[in-house]
């Protein structure tokens, strides 16, 4: 199947429907609930229906497209779907995954603002497209396509305090004037679009109109507008963010998420508030070791919001999508930068990402420039043209159309982009927590006695909890109920039994012969039953709230 193309919402919904006709037993398309504007937002559980519900199984969230123009992540998500789907059978890691997981795939949180981006004329938001904070436009410059082209450049207007001019490199494009550079003919370069109550003399940058950021509205140190620019009037005060956690809260058998986004090529985890020394020091190494693993299979490194993508060196960002799953639900989350132009471009796939932002050499505007030419689309750079703009008079459009540049990948590139993201997410589904009964037996005491021995273990790499709820109390325990045959009754134990946190491999010592942790990743429990002769078997539920749920038997006599 060909993944070098995006979707439109009625492509995507008749995509997901054909996968479900298709694979009807491993495949459930389901609504999460519905956006500002009325659509769906589709759901898709991933599990073998014949070995478990899905929510006895542990699982792994995936969520993309949150901010309206980042239609790389649909794309990914549907990549990743589809290796579940055509290899199951034929793949025995693939096979496994469906077999014991579950996953959960939202490939479009938001459906309103992907349809405004990928329209014939689009408009570019951050999120949705509820007028936001106010009902009426605010005053300054709003980006859209002036002349009908479909497609959103920039604006040029020569002006001698301009900090702009042409490019000494290549005059196709622009280049910042230096701080003490006069004497030349400067512009300054605005976003293609329309003034709101323009007098004819000064304007700045309009807030835009749709100003929500749905991954500001997560109820995790959420602050107010005054404080964080897009958060929402209150938190998950946005029908899509809702039902998001809504889903993810109800669902603890969720031990993973990852939210696809675009733009750097680099995997964002936990926290965006907080410094690392403020993670609980198990679970910040089992942050680290995921990362690296992920490092080998995507490409991407992973880095600390607060530490290395901090827009401000003195701000932090709240209300994100990540902190939420981690500190709030205990949940490993992430959150992945699809497609790094930059790093194409100059192969600079090691640098600070939000400084490079802020500064750089020229000469690496030039390798983009000529990067774009040589593989992006045929208008992925436009040469400046006239227009006479209805508000400024003659001006001049023109530059990097970024949707299918920067934003996310020329055609040619999405399929290779999501296909780096596959190996990851089944290595994800990998490391989760799985219940195993290793050993169940009962033996004759005399007297109609039996004693009953369980011994428990979790075969993954992840524990069955996180250290930051589990201080908290957050994640139940292990636990094993019992149902006896009819006749039955209990000398010693309970029907309920209490087997507590089972550790995984994570956060593990790497040197070998270094004492090791004993078997902590077992637990045992034993009863002695009284039961009348020829009474049958004896059934015992394991259930753990992040490593799904297992039932054996065993035949007393």
């Amino acid at each position: 199947m060909d993944f070098n193309r995006y979707f439109t919402n009625d492509e995507l919904t008749a995509q997901l429907n054909e996968w479900a006709t298709t694979y009807p037993n491993i495949l459930t398309l389901g609504v999460l609930g519905q956006s500002y504007e009325g659509k769906d937002i589709h759901l898709l559980t991933i599990t073998n229906k014949a070995t478990g519900a899905d929510t006895d199984k542990p699982a792994v969230w995936l969520d993309a497209n949150i901010h309206a123009t980042e239609i790389a992540g649909t794309t990914t998500t549907l990549r990743i779907l589809w290796e579940l789907l055509s290899k199951y059978g034929s793949d025995e890691k693939v096979t496994r995954l469906v077999d014991t997981s579950t996953f959960y795939i939202v490939p479009r949180l938001n459906p309103d603002g992907a349809a405004w981006a990928m329209a014939a004329q689009p408009k570019y938001v951050r999120s949705g497209v509820r007028p936001y904070p106010y009902e009426k436009k605010m005053d300054g410059l709003h980006s859209q396509d002036i002349d009908g082209d479909g497609r959103i450049l920039s604006m040029r207007i020569p002006d001698p305090n301009g900090e702009w001019k042409i490019s000494t490199k290549n005059p196709r494009i622009m280049e910042k004037r230096k701080p003490d550079e006069m004497g030349g003919t400067y512009y300054r370069v605005f976003a293609e679009g329309l003034i709101e109550n323009y007098d004819g003399y000064v304007f700045r940058n309009a807030r835009p109109h749709q100003g929500l950021d749905f991954n500001r509205n997560y109820p995790f140190e959420w602050r107010t507008e005054s404080d964080q620019y897009g958060a929402g009037p209150y938190p998950t005060s946005e029908p899509e963010i809702r039902a998001a956690v809504d889903f993810v809260a109800k669902h603890p058998n969720i031990n993973a998420g990852i939210a696809y986004h675009t733009y750097s090529g680099v995997i964002l985890r936990p926290y965006g508030t907080k410094a690392d020394d403020q993670i609980d020091t198990n679970d910040l190494w089992a942050f680290q070791a995921i990362g690296e693993r992920a490092k080998e299979l995507t490409g991407y490194r992973t880095v600390s919001v607060f530490h290395d993508f901090k827009y401000h060196p003195k701000q932090t960002i709240t209300g994100v999508s990540n902190d939420w799953l981690y500190e709030n639900q205990g949940i490993f989350g992430y959150v992945i930068e699809l497609w790094d132009i930059v790093g194409r471009a100059t192969e600079k796939y090691e640098r600070k990402f939000i400084d490079w932002m802020r500064d750089h050499p020229h000469e690496d505007d030039v390798k983009i420039f000529e990067w774009i030419l040589a593989n992006g689309p045929k208008d992925g750079y436009v040469d400046w043209y006239e227009f006479e703009h209805p508000q400024l008079g003659k001006v001049e459009l023109g530059g990097t159309n970024n949707m299918y540049t920067w934003r996310n990948p020329p055609h040619a590139f999405m399929g290779e982009e999501a296909e780096r993201n596959v190996p990851y997410v089944v290595a994800l589904g990998e490391m989760l927590p799985r219940l195993n009964v290793h050993q169940f037996t009962a033996t004759p005491l005399g007297n109609d006695q039996v004693h009953l021995n369980l011994i428990v273990e979790n075969t993954g790499y992840f524990p069955t909890y996180t250290n930051n709820m589990s201080k908290k109390r957050g994640i139940r325990t292990v636990r094993v109920e019992l149902d006896l045959p009819e006749g039955a009754e209990f000398v010693q134990g309970k029907r309920k039994t209490d087997l507590g946190h089972l550790e995984g491999r994570a956060s593990r010592s790497g040197i070998f012969g270094m004492g090791g942790n004993g078997t902590d990743y077992r637990a045992r429990a034993e009863w002695v039953i009284r039961v009348p002769s020829g009474a049958g078997a004896v059934k015992a539920n394991v259930i753990s709230d992040r490593a799904g749920t297992v039932q054996v038997e065993v035949t007393l006599g």
